[in-house]
């Protein structure tokens, strides 16, 4: 086992130092890779790009650290078109001539990019608070892309923003220890997963009483019979001298991925990884009083007939001393209302604002006062009860309506009294989101459903600020195959939630599945013009809060769409175009080498379903290109002979 041991005298000093000019909870951003282009080297089937970074001396206490890694399209080159292992690393810290650590920081999964355009970007966030007192000066950070796509077409802009906020840490780290780190075989007799991934027994500093057990984990591979280890649904279990600690179930949900849609098969469940994801680490903190400990880490038992997948693990054990705080907590987020990438999903709301809190006091926090609501007007506030232990975290839902009455404002929580005491620490007490303006429909709207072939599987419903469910549509209601539903709804004026769930996660239509056939849901006004339009390829579930007033006008502002329906013979494909006006358009297809095999001009366009005889084509994976007057669409489609 690879040991280091890392005893930060100077900076537990530090910590106590009156003479830090640095001042509680100030911001400081790192940036290692600015708009860094990163694409693959085929013949390696890994690229690097290496800088070295200046980080705050030891004289800066550090409070927390998140890491910010945004992605968007390179100019003059497509996103990168398929799922790729990327890392960042810490390579070495201290000069040239340190050691090389090679410590996974960030792992992150890029999407199925090839149908972004060209304005796409998305950032996604990591607390990586454990490897701060390796963060100080002079660091050398690695980007690692990792895959084989052709790098001249395509590729990926990186930028990675270590965010470090100053302030007495919640914890004092000491020191830490590697405990499992690599790629190892999983279900090969030759190779027996339990024979690779040892038991490891550490001895740690005298001072600990508190270890973060920090697990990066995800499968991949696909052999036989159970596709491991991306498709499989295994258990892992994890144990500290012995006694069981945790054991859960590799598989996650994809289908609720706020980076949708993408080209490939982004729906579909994988182990502890989504393509367009960071792989978050499991993080298990634990009270310990010896200075021996031993970890292990077991898969459930498996024997593949093809083996060929693996799993790919990082984890370390991370050293502190007792908690600073008794009573402490930290609003970690507002996840609604928020403009924020990661909750696209469910946002912007009109009810029930969402936050994420977390106990940093080594008491269990029982009761907490909460204060929220828009700038400038008068705040609720909720007292709420439960227990969240140290180091947890707790999803709390807001009663009361977001009135936004202009285009954006802000949305301002504070947190206080934390098990009724005065917080130890405040300066984490409070954050502020963007509120966003709803769209306003009238008293009357009418929901247009188009089934697909497969009806047991989708609900919608329309919810109010109460909660009440106030029209409901679900397979009980023996919906058929293929057939449109025109529903026409009245409502009193007020805030609403429209929601539509897809229990198999595939949405109306996946390009993957043409058997499934197509179905869309829509949003209209009294006169039948579309007002909402949803894309069809959603997954697991649609998100659509909206305001009703009575005599709203409400005229047609939808973004220009191309869904593929499907083939309905191995020589016509069918597409139903969505526009906000008539127009010219022209429509191409090409193959996975960016070849021409079609073009087709028509004008003044109006929306409908359109269908193309491809005949001519060779069966195989295409992308449908749409030129409109506000710009290109792009798709993915599937020709089967």
């Amino acid at each position: 086992m690879s040991k280091i041991r890392l005893f930060c005298t100077l900076l537990l000093l530090s910590l106590v130092n009156p003479c830090i000019q640095s001042k509680e909870n100030d911001t400081i951003h790192i940036v290692s890779h600015n708009k860094t282009l990163m694409i693959t080297d085929p013949s390696r089937g890994v690229n690097e790009v290496i800088n070295w970074t200046v980080f705050p001396s030891i004289k800066t206490p550090y409070r927390k650290i998140t890491a910010h890694l945004t992605m968007q399209c390179p100019d003059g080159m497509r996103c990168g078109a398929w799922d790729y292992l990327d890392y960042v690393i810490l390579k070495r810290q201290g000069g040239v001539n340190a050691p090389v650590q090679e410590r996974e920081i960030v792992r992150n999964l890029t999407p199925y990019g090839s149908w972004f355009g060209k304005e796409w970007k998305f950032t996604w966030t990591q607390d990586v608070t454990d490897w701060g007192f390796l963060l100080r000066d002079s660091v050398e950070i690695e980007y690692r892309h990792t895959g084989y796509e052709d790098n001249k077409t395509m590729g990926w802009v990186v930028t990675v923003d270590f965010e470090i906020i100053t302030g007495k840490p919640v914890i004092e780290p000491i020191g830490y220890d590697s405990l499992w780190h690599g790629s190892f075989a999983y279900g090969d007799t030759l190779r027996p997963f339990e024979t690779l991934v040892k038991p490891q027994s550490v001895k740690i500093p005298s001072e600990t009483k508190i270890i973060n057990l920090r697990v990066q984990q995800t499968g991949h591979g696909m052999d036989r019979p159970d596709n491991c280890s991306e498709f499989c649904p295994k258990w892992r279990e994890l144990y500290l001298d012995g006694n069981l600690l945790n054991k859960r179930s590799m598989t996650i949900t994809c289908g609720t991925n706020p980076v949708y849609p993408q080209s490939g098969t982004w729906i579909y469940d994988r182990s502890n990884w989504c393509p367009g994801s960071l792989a978050i680490p499991d993080i298990y903190t634990i009270p310990v009083n010896s200075q021996q400990h031993t970890f292990d880490l077991k898969m459930e038992p498996y024997i593949s007939n093809k083996p060929s997948g693996g799993w790919s693990i990082s984890a370390y054990s991370f050293y502190y001393k007792a908690p600073s705080s008794k009573n402490d907590v930290e609003l970690e987020a507002i996840i609604a209302p928020s403009t924020t990438d990661i909750y696209n999903r469910i946002n912007p709301i009109g009810f029930s604002p969402k936050i994420l809190i977390k106990n940093n006091g080594s008491n269990t926090l029982e009761n907490l006062q909460i204060e929220y609501g828009l700038h400038g007007r008068k705040k609720q506030v909720y007292h709420w009860t439960g227990n969240v232990p140290f180091m947890g975290l707790k999803e709390i839902v807001l009663p009361g309506i977001v009135d936004v009455n202009i285009d954006d404002t802000l949305f301002e929580v504070k947190l206080s009294k934390p098990n009724k005491k005065t917080d130890e620490y405040p300066y984490d007490n409070y954050k502020h989101s963007i509120a966003q303006k709803l769209p306003v429909y009238g008293d009357s709207i009418i929901v247009s459903f188009r089934t697909n072939n497969i009806t047991d599987d989708t609900s919608w419903q329309i919810k109010d600020a109460s909660g009440k469910i106030v029209f409901l549509r679900t397979p009980a209601d023996s919906l058929k195959a293929e057939k449109l539903y025109n529903d026409t709804i009245a409502l009193s004026e007020g805030y609403y939630e429209f929601s539509v769930n897809d229990s198999t996660n595939n949405g109306l239509y996946y390009w993957a599945n043409p058997r499934a056939g197509y179905g869309y849901i829509r949003l209209l006004n009294t006169d039948g013009v579309i007002i909402r339009d949803f894309n069809s390829d959603f997954g697991t579930f649609i998100h659509h809060a909206f305001k009703v007033e009575k005599g709203a006008i409400v005229d047609s502002n939808i973004k220009n769409a191309v869904y593929q329906t499907n083939y309905s013979t191995s020589k016509m494909l069918g597409l139903d175009i969505v526009l906000n006006k008539p127009q010219d358009i022209v429509i191409y297809l090409t193959d996975d080498e960016n070849n021409k095999h079609f073009e087709q001009k028509v004008y003044h366009f109006s929306p409908q379903i359109l269908e193309l005889d491809v005949s001519f084509l060779k069966s195989g994976i295409y992308t449908i290109n749409l030129q409109t007057e506000d710009g290109e669409i792009i798709k993915k489609t599937m020709k089967k002979s």
